[in-house]
């Protein structure tokens, strides 16, 4: 736990707050946008359900576990996992912590945690302004009872953890086959876009994280995801054609994909040289 926690306190540092601030505007824009386009629209009931306090969540999980969530993972492994080795402190890290494996799972730890503080974080700022814009754009009232919205919620934050422990374990190895801060951020980032690539490819889309990633989250299938307010920024960008996997086969492609990323990551930084 004190290696936890000192990896908790390294990610107190401009760039943290900066991808934050940057994820929180997104979020609270975008929802802004999404208000206004439902004037008058048959969807402007949906649109003011989504912006309830309690819904909110859901539209917080659904896009920190698809682009927006992803490229800020990548931004966050880079100053985080890759600024160890731009900065020549993993040596010192390892000789006070000769246990490597520790250093791992503490900063894979650390860096889901931010992901999870994110989701949280645009979770309080849509609650807070989900109903001012509703009331600005004069949307129809939210007929949804409390306690459906937030089961909503909660089923989809939970889902999104396991969508953000992948995001982290990509950034990790990126960060250890890359061993430098603007090398992790890209590789981390292309990953992401590559899976997403790779989704729309015939024959292979099944098989892609991405598709893995829309299936878990329960996220609409091709352009069906385009509406007023998007749900998330992921599955716009795969093909709606092909029987996509279900949810079992979602859950268990991410688990073997975390599984992978994470005994890769540990051979390469079991062997890696840090004396330099």
């Amino acid at each position: 736990m004190r290696l936890l926690r000192a990896e908790l306190d390294k990610l107190r540092r401009p760039l943290t707050w900066a991808v934050a601030g940057a994820a929180i505007v997104f979020c609270v824009l975008l929802a802004a946008g999404g208000a206004h386009n439902a004037v008058g629209s048959a969807g402007a009931a949906t649109v003011a359900r989504q912006l309830s306090p309690a819904a909110a969540g859901a539209e917080a999980a659904g896009l920190l576990a698809s682009l927006p969530g992803a490229l800020a993972i990548a931004l966050l492994a880079g100053g985080h996992l890759g600024g160890e080795w731009s900065g020549r402190t993993m040596k010192n890290l390892l000789t006070q912590q000769g246990r490597r494996w520790a250093v791992l799972a503490a900063k894979l730890a650390s860096l889901w945690l931010a992901g999870v503080a994110l989701l949280a974080a645009c979770w309080l700022a849509l609650a807070a302004a989900g109903p001012v814009l509703s009331r600005l754009e004069h949307l129809p009232a939210a007929h949804q009872p409390v306690s459906q919205a937030l089961s909503l919620a909660l089923s989809q934050l939970g889902r999104a953890l396991l969508v953000l422990a992948m995001f982290a374990a990509i950034g990790m190895l990126s960060a250890a086959l890359t061993r430098n801060t603007i090398g992790t951020m890209a590789t981390t980032a292309g990953v992401f876009i590559g899976m997403l690539l790779a989704a729309s490819w015939p024959g292979v889309g099944r098989w892609s994280p991405a598709t893995w990633v829309q299936s878990w989250m329960r996220f609409p299938a091709g352009l069906s995801s385009v509406t007023s307010l998007p749900t998330n920024f992921w599955s716009r960008f795969i093909s709606a054609s092909g029987g996509a996997p279900g949810q079992l086969a979602g859950l268990a492609g991410l688990l073997v994909l975390l599984a992978v990323c994470l005994a890769v990551t540990v051979r390469i930084f079991s062997r890696a040289d840090v004396s330099g």
